[in-house]
């Protein structure tokens, strides 16, 4: 069980995800103080993650159909308002995420989101298929745990 920031660092090195210091690169606090400008002051433990593997971390994510480093959220942010203010001018109905809402990664386009309200850990919650929002886990490491034992079983049968 991962528990803290420590042990995500742990597990990602003994699991085969990351390794060697050079493939696990981090955000700065000025990047993360620029999201939390424009999206509100995001989860310490979510903060936490950013500054561990904001910008990579070896095995973790591969291709393109997984969006979830800096570079990629500030695009995915950007393009949900859009696609949501789009939806709205066309006349379509469609779900509006909370005006905090902070997506941390996309799978084809498909948003995991946290709410950007300053606490300790949170929910994180997903779009469905039908626009519906679902809760996904119950707090930030609980998902990226989730996360990292999918890559181990990939790496595991050899797929990464």
């Amino acid at each position: 069980m991962i528990n803290n920031i420590q042990e995500l660092r742990e597990r990602l090195f003994t699991s085969g995800i990351v390794k060697n210091e050079q493939e696990l690169q981090g955000c700065t606090s000025e990047e993360i103080a620029y999201i939390e400008s424009k999206y509100g002051v995001l989860p310490r433990t979510y903060r936490e993650i950013l500054g561990l593997l904001g910008h990579s971390a070896g095995k973790l994510v591969r291709g393109l159909e997984f969006e979830f480093y800096f570079d990629q959220l500030i695009k995915m942010n950007e393009w949900q308002q859009e696609v949501i203010l789009e939806s709205i001018a066309e006349g379509e109905e469609c779900t509006r995420l909370p005006e905090n809402a902070f997506c941390i990664c996309a799978l084809h386009g498909d948003p995991w989101f946290i709410i950007a309200d300053g606490q300790d850990d949170c929910y994180v919650y997903f779009l469905d298929d039908s626009r519906t929002i679902k809760e996904s886990s119950k707090s930030v490491m609980d998902w990226i745990e989730e996360f990292v034992e999918q890559v181990e079983y990939l790496i595991k049968r050899g797929l990464r």
